[in-house]
């Protein structure tokens, strides 16, 4: 090529690269939901793995889709997206019919935010160059729109939707790209049927990422390989009732803590090690315990309404010199809307302390028997996106229960997630951490504390 020619088209080179970064702050192209058989916006926005952000505090969901439509009605859709330390966000959506790929009903803006572009005989909405709220850190922000549903002889629908959480650079690198699908059947004899394929192919959107616990109990969580995870886990030994401004209602009587630091190996396989320091470390009633435990997901499906894991460890007290127990716990979740029940039998081995039992054989509940089986349920009630409460309860069914009088553990807490991390605010009947003392016996008062999760990349 002639150096007079190269000068000529290194500009408009220039010029065509700007106006492509300009119209997408304005709005992306057509075809980039990643629904059939569409790519997304990581075709230029290349820095991070498609959904790489939901590891590390992001979010993007769309609300407000009906579980089965009628013909003509107006459906409000809002599509939420958040990302800490982005600061421009857009996104873009369509609406078809699930057989046949073909435009199911009407898309139309509610505000000057979004705007509809059409390709190929399907509407796109996205967002316009106001709706980008340029300079919002973090969000969440929200985008609002209708759909007018169609004629239901077309069927199921799928909504499919790519968001962008970009820094503002006006630059593609940095951002980071999601998506997100939704369904909505059709009513009458079909209905039906079609909550079934919602059950097996939606992932409810309402939700704060769970961490790998519910309050004590475990919980199927679903982790990209090579990702670290962290838990502080913190129970205050003041009893609420005697809680009193004098005391701080608790909180200055001391407490007990439990550190978690886990590794995903694979997609399915995670391993992690706890050190539990109560207040009377030395006291044989209250040792210090380090527990190893992995966890295996048996299904983990990310469009699954239900989850299953594997849960095995041993804890040992007196930081592992004595008294190993080993365990097993079965942890399932189903979803149904905002709410998510769980239920985690729990099988302790080696769970009778004898030093215990020879210094109290009175106070020795069932010491006949070395094992311990419980029975752990719970569920998560989504709020907000960022907001959510839980409740636990674990009765043990069956063999030691330990020394005082039997008490199940009962907790129950408030779930924010802010910058990254999730933190829990409870109240428990129990103080201990690990399996070999919440599912044997909860023998305490009801008290504060509070659990801390954070997950790396």
């Amino acid at each position: 090529m002639r150096p007079r020619h190269l000068f000529i088209l290194l500009p408009l080179l220039s010029m065509v690269v700007h106006g492509l970064l300009f119209a997408s702050s304005a709005g992306p192209l057509p075809q980039l939901t990643g629904g059939f058989g569409e790519k997304t916006c990581v075709l230029c926005h290349t820095s991070h793995d498609l959904n790489e952000g939901r590891t590390v505090g992001g979010v993007f969901h769309i609300l407000g889709v009906p579980r089965t439509y009628s013909e003509g009605v107006s459906y409000p859709i809002t599509v939420i997206i958040g990302h800490p330390g982005q600061s421009r966000w857009g996104f873009e959506l369509s609406v078809r019919h699930m057989t046949s790929g073909t435009q199911a009903g009407k898309l139309s803006p509610v505000d000057d935010m979004t705007q509809v572009k059409e390709e190929g005989g399907i509407q796109y909405i996205e967002h316009t160059s106001a709706g980008n709220r340029q300079n919002t850190m973090d969000g969440p922000v929200e985008f609002h729109l209708n759909w007018v549903a169609p004629d239901p002889k077309g069927g199921a629908v799928l909504f499919n939707a790519a968001g962008n959480a970009a820094n503002g650079s006006d630059e593609p690198s940095g951002d980071y790209i999601y998506t997100a699908g939704a369904y909505s059947g059709v009513e009458g004899p079909s209905t039906s049927r079609g909550l079934m394929t919602e059950k097996g192919g939606e992932k409810r959107p309402l939700r704060v990422s769970t961490s790998t616990r519910l309050l004590d109990l475990p919980v199927p969580k679903a982790l990209n390989r090579g990702a670290w995870f962290f838990t502080v886990q913190h129970r205050f030994l003041g009893p609420l009732e005697d809680a009193r401004p004098g005391n701080a209602f608790g909180v200055d009587q001391g407490a007990n803590i439990n550190l978690e630091l886990g590794y995903a190996a694979t997609s399915r396989l995670s391993v992690a090690v706890t050190r539990a320091r109560f207040a009377l470390a030395d006291a044989s009633f209250a040792p210090a315990i380090i527990s190893f435990n992995g966890t295996y997901s048996i299904h983990n499906s990310e469009k699954s309404f239900w989850k299953m894991s594997l849960v095995t460890g041993v804890a040992g007290q007196n930081n592992f010199q004595r008294q190993y127990s080993p365990y097993l716990q079965l942890t399932t979740y189903w979803d149904y809307r905002r709410l998510r029940t769980y239920v985690v039998p729990t099988m302790i081995f080696n769970s009778r302390n004898d030093t215990e039992v020879r210094d109290k054989p009175d106070l020795a509940i069932h010491p006949e028997s070395n094992n311990t089986f419980a029975l752990g349920v719970g569920g998560n009630f989504a709020l907000h996106p960022r907001y959510s409460v839980s409740a636990e309860y674990v009765p043990r069914l069956a063999g030691f229960g330990g020394i005082g009088t039997s008490h199940a553990t009962i907790s129950a807490g408030l779930n924010i997630e802010t910058w990254r991390h999730i933190f829990t605010i409870l109240v428990s009947r129990s103080r201990d951490f690990t399996p070999d003392r919440y599912a044997v016996n909860a023998d305490g008062p009801w008290a504060l504390g509070f659990n801390i999760y954070r997950q790396f990349r």
